[in-house]
């Protein structure tokens, strides 16, 4: 019963930030996807098909480093940094082939928005708690084996 009231406690706590971080980052690539495309590759008769497969590689690396925090690793965060900073610095240089001024301005403001909301106090705690509970694991894991151990003595 208490396992399962702080998860609730945890999750109506932390799950609002952690899901717009994601939301802004899925946000981010796909408008930096789609100002590349519609800049860089104009003439290609061939980019719907290439902005679709970078999109679906993409999604998924995303994907792999927010469920790689949630599992408490520090380097899945600093993966949606550099997804957040190529999604910046891909848009960026677009402006000198005139794009639609709200596509430029939402490529820009998704990743900036992101890497806000990556630095509050409420993601960098909800973060902190799910390394604490990542080396809570361990420790369990470890006195399990440990326990093995002796047993098979």
């Amino acid at each position: 019963m208490d396992r399962k009231h702080s998860l609730n406690t945890f999750l109506a706590h932390y799950f609002p930030t952690f899901i717009c971080a994601f939301f802004l980052a899925c946000f981010a690539v796909s408008a930096s996807i789609s100002l590349v495309s519609s800049t860089y590759f104009r003439g290609d008769p061939e980019r719907a098909k290439y902005s679709f497969l970078v999109a679906l590689i993409l999604s998924l690396l995303l994907a792999l480093s927010h469920f790689v925090m949630i599992r408490g690793r520090s380097w899945g965060v600093r993966a949606i940094v550099v997804f957040y900073l190529a999604c910046l610095f891909t848009v960026l240089p677009t402006y000198g082939y005139k794009p639609h001024p709200f596509a430029y301005v939402t490529g820009l403001l998704f990743p900036l928005l992101g890497l806000l909301l990556l630095n509050s106090k409420r993601h960098r705690e909800m973060r902190q708690k799910l390394s604490e509970l990542r080396e809570e694991r361990m420790a369990i894991r470890s006195a399990v084996r440990l326990q093995k151990k002796r047993k098979g003595r």
